[in-house]
């Protein structure tokens, strides 16, 4: 995972020293990838993805990272400010993991400038 990824997860209170902090940051990292290639991956395959590559089962995958999303938006000590920026941006009423993955990919990469065609 790319240093610019985990400060901006930390940055949204994703518990980044934990497994689902680092399966999100992957994920997010896969998301920009398919966005830049104007392509669209399912929540199953980038949970096989992570899966495939940290030794575990998509089962897993998708738990750790629920459950990192989890601490992010209701454990966080208090309102998440971040994190209804965010959701605020991209008009996401009710967070999913899917939601967040792409929200935090979109803004991501607006944040650094990469692959952002819109100028």
């Amino acid at each position: 995972m790319q240093q610019r990824t985990y400060d901006f997860l930390a940055k949204l209170k994703v518990p980044m020293l934990t497994f689902g902090g680092e399966l999100m940051g992957e994920a997010v990292e896969m998301v920009v990838d398919d966005l830049n290639s104007h392509r669209f991956m399912s929540m199953r395959d980038i949970e096989a993805s992570l899966a495939d590559k940290f030794n575990c089962s998509p089962g897993v995958a998708d738990r750790r990272m629920r459950y990192a999303l989890d601490m992010a938006e209701y454990r966080s000590g208090g309102v998440n400010v971040e994190l209804e920026n965010l959701k605020s941006t991209y008009d996401i009423k009710v967070l999913s993991l899917k939601k967040f993955l792409y929200a935090a990919g979109r803004s991501l990469m607006t944040e650094v400038g990469v692959g952002n065609d819109r100028g």
